[in-house]
């Protein structure tokens, strides 16, 4: 599958040229983010390695004035921003050079100070009505009215992030977020942070939600209990997409303070039993995790015998596979199902989703 999509996209480079190309180079791997349909033209400002700006003359900006007031400019519906400098670009200059387009896309990449203000964004003359948001390589907090407006948010390797509405933004109805991907470094605790915010609303009415912290970031054992109940509390969600590296073994073995290693095994029972909290509204489900989870397999065996679990699902996949990163050794290669003590187990839970409703597909991944 090709990462290059068939869109006439003009691309405006500090120092460079303006481009007029005919494709557009999506993010991450082929096929890895889904992409926003009926897209007309696309717009690339690449900031490249300048210095922040100070002049409202300079001939970058002059380039993008002269785009917006083109024509030609009218039907961009998609506008990615690439900043590699530590001014938090893109700066108020840049978003007011920007203005008087009306994209539904936006993609926000940071470079090596991984910083970007997106707060100008919301105090533009013509307003972008944004339907997606993705934002890439940012590890401050993000302020802008807009979360709470678009319907698909992505978050690509941010870490420690908190959404937040701008003070004087005052909500109207619930938030019309959709489908959220957060994917890199701390996905999950970051998600479990936001539940004990403001912002916890947002992502009330989600109907699909994609998780992917990076090995080794997944969790702390004390936002086990928030994750499972935030999963549970989520009565629209159809599609749920976790990759799970954390190990659940280490609570095993006895320390000289029984009473704390009890304390832990209590707190890992609630991600063994995360199937008990997942919500009846789901659809798909798609879990993926490493090998040493595979001995708690029968809490998902037990969940698919009851005919009440579960009820809307359509389609389902279960995988422990995923390898695991020793600091010392490098990455372990993933067992192959044939080694996995699961493996029979595994079986045993899809035939018994089968039996209780033969319609249930069982997704194979490559």
């Amino acid at each position: 599958m090709s990462n290059e999509i068939a869109i006439p996209t003009t691309k405006i480079k500090y120092r460079n040229p303006i481009e007029h190309l005919a494709f557009w180079q999506v993010l991450g791997h082929p096929g890895e983010f889904p992409f926003p349909d009926g897209v007309r033209h696309a717009l690339v400002i690449d900031c490249g390695d300048m210095e922040a700006l100070s002049s409202k003359d300079d001939e970058f900006l002059t380039k993008i004035r002269r785009f917006v007031q083109d024509q030609d400019s009218h039907d961009v519906d998609l506008i990615r921003i690439r900043g590699t400098h530590p001014g938090d670009l893109p700066n108020e200059s840049t978003w007011k050079a920007l203005d008087g387009l009306r994209p539904r896309h936006l993609e926000l990449l940071a470079g090596l100070d991984e910083s970007a203000d997106i707060t100008p964004l919301d105090s533009l003359e013509t307003p972008w009505p944004l339907e997606s948001l993705c934002i890439v390589d940012v590890c401050q907090d993000l302020v802008t009215k807009h979360l709470w407006s678009v319907s698909r948010l992505t978050l690509y390797y941010m870490c420690r992030t908190s959404l937040i509405l701008p003070e004087d933004y005052i909500i109207k109805g619930p938030s019309a977020l959709l489908h959220f991907t957060c994917i890199g470094n701390d996905a999950y605790p970051m998600l479990t942070q936001w539940r004990n915010t403001d912002m916890s609303s947002i992502i009330d009415n989600l109907e699909s939600l994609r998780l992917e912290s990076s090995s080794g970031m997944d969790f702390g054992r004390y936002t086990y209990p928030e994750f499972v109940q935030f999963l549970h509390n989520c009565i629209a969600l159809k599609s749920l997409d976790l990759v799970l590296s954390q190990s659940l073994t280490v609570s095993a073995s006895l320390s000289e303070e029984p009473e704390q290693d009890e304390h832990y095994r209590n707190l890992d029972r609630y991600l063994i039993d995360l199937p008990k909290y997942l919500p009846p509204s789901l659809v798909q489900l798609k879990i993926r995790s490493i090998a040493d989870s595979a001995q708690y397999i029968g809490v998902w065996l037990d969940c698919a015998r009851n005919p009440d679990w579960l009820p809307r699902l359509q389609s389902v996949s279960l995988r422990y596979d995923l390898p695991v990163r020793d600091p010392d050794q490098g990455e372990k290669p993933p067992l192959s199902p044939s080694r996995s003590e699961g493996t029979e187990l595994l079986e045993d839970f899809y035939q018994a989703l089968a039996l209780r409703n033969p319609s249930v597909e069982r997704i194979i991944s490559s």
